[in-house]
This record gives structure tokens, sequence and C-alpha cells, in this order.
């Protein structure tokens, strides 16, 4: 699956891709955590706070920061519940020039609406949201350049693609597609509501293959998930998916994305539990 602090920031540009952010609320700052109001101080600096507002994203509280520079220029920036930066709102001109000009070749006449540069990942991207006639579509960058993903519509994805949604959604409804692009072969990313409410969330091949699912702590074995609660310790669970076809170290993995003194803490683990080592 796609990594989540660029689908949480996301909300940032005001498109709403991420499950449950139904709930925003505009909050004063005194009722932020401690953690999150000394975020807030150090990135606005001599600038002053205009709106803060809470949600509930892929299950992690975070608060999105409208503020006003010193020089009364209008910025953004969203952090988490335990104080970690997660992105920053930024203009065309101020993203390096390789992602500059694949920003360019993306447009095709839809203006730029918003951009994120995502600051909790190790490897540094850029969220972008474009609109037109009332419709919107996100893609993500990487700082070399390189497009990593891209939004689409169910019928925009290959056939073989839509077949295995559509069955995999049943009586749910879809919320977003997310194609990414990578040398060894592009992959989907989806997410749904399930029949019961809940958030669902796979991976698709081209061909159609399940190539992963999104589950709970609670869905995974007991032995998997001691060594997940240990790994992780006072850091936090973002995600955990299944893999479904792809092993590592002989056994289908269980892959953990969290987050740890404020920075990512990626890592698999097997089904009886055995640590298979952090992930890059």
């Amino acid at each position: 699956m796609k990594k989540l602090a660029a689908s949480l920031c996301l909300s940032c540009v005001a498109v709403s891709v991420v499950f449950a952010a139904d709930d925003a609320m505009t909050v004063q700052l005194s009722d932020t955590p401690a953690a999150v109001q000394k975020t807030i101080a150090a990135e606005i600096g001599n600038g002053t706070v205009q709106d803060v507002s809470r949600s509930t994203q892929n299950g992690e509280t975070i608060f999105e920061v409208d503020f006003a520079g010193q020089a009364g220029d209008e910025r953004d920036f969203t952090v988490a519940d335990d104080g970690t930066l997660l992105c920053t709102g930024v203009a065309l001109a101020d993203t390096p020039a390789p992602v500059q000009k694949t920003i360019q070749a993306q447009l095709s006449g839809w203006p730029v609406t918003g951009i994120n540069k995502n600051v909790a990942d190790t490897d540094l991207s850029f969220d972008v949201t474009v609109a037109k006639d009332g419709h919107e579509k996100s893609f993500n960058v990487d700082a070399a350049g390189n497009l990593s993903s891209m939004e689409l519509a169910l019928t925009d994805a290959p056939a073989a693609v839509q077949a295995t949604i559509k069955a995999q959604i049943a009586n749910g409804s879809l919320r977003t597609i997310d194609e990414n692009f990578d040398a060894e072969g592009n992959s989907f990313d989806v997410e749904a509501v399930a029949p019961d409410g809940g958030r669902k969330t796979f991976s698709v091949a081209p061909d159609g293959r399940l190539l992963s699912e999104g589950m709970t702590l609670e869905q995974v074995p007991p032995a998997a998930r001691r060594t997940i609660t240990e790994k992780i310790g006072d850091g936090k669970i973002l995600e955990i998916d299944k893999s479904l076809f792809e092993k590592k170290d002989g056994v289908l993995p269980y892959a953990v994305q969290g987050r740890k003194a404020g920075r990512e803490f990626d890592f698999s683990v097997g089904p009886r539990g055995r640590f298979l080592g952090m992930d890059q």
C-alpha cells in the first residue's frame, strides 16, 4: 500500500481522498495536545494562527493549521497528535526544478490548487492536487521528479483491476484508487468503505491479482501481533498490510507502517511472529 504520510497530507490541499475525513472540526489551539502546540509554535515563528481543525483520518488524529506569516502570506501545514510534522504547504516555485518539471507535464490545463511537501517520510515527496470544471485529481512526485502515484477513476483502471475491485468491495463503496508507478511493476492501491461502514484497503496488480490487504492489529495472528506490539513499543501503528503474493524470507509477511520518535518505523513480521527486518 501507499505511504500513509502522503495520503494524510493530501488533506492539506482540500481534497477528500482519505478515509474518515468527514469529522473535521475547528478547535482552539489551547485544546490541542502539548506536543502539537510545540510543533505549531516552531512552525509559525512570529506568524499568527488563523485556524486549527482536527480530524481522524486512517485511524490517526491530525491537526491542520492555517496561519499567516510575518509578511502576511498565508500558509498551512499538518501535524499528527504526537507532534510529528507531516507536511507543509508549498508553492510550485518552492519545489525542486525536477519536481516542477514533472508537475507542469501533468497539468494539461488543470490549475494547481495545492502542493504539500511530505516531511515525515524518510523519502521526501510532494502531493499535488489540481482542479478543473468542478473535478479534482491528485498525484505524488518524489524529490527527484519521478511520478510516484496518480489518483484515477475506476473506469480508467485496467479491466482486470476493475473486476477485482468490484469483487472486493461487493456491497461497500469505493473511496479512492491510486496507481503506483514502479520499475518492478505498477500496482493499484484501493481504499473503500466496507458494508459494515469500516475501512477496507487492498492492493491489486495490473492483471487483477490481489497483492495485499489491510488489516487491523486484532486481525493479525497472536504470535505476529505480539512481535508487532513489542517492536512498535511506544510508537504508533499507522497501517498493517498482509501480503498475499510476495514472500519475504519464505513466508507471506505482515508489513507494518509505523512512526516512532517522530520518524518512519516500518518493518515486517512473519505469521508465526518471526521478525523479518526493517523495511526501507
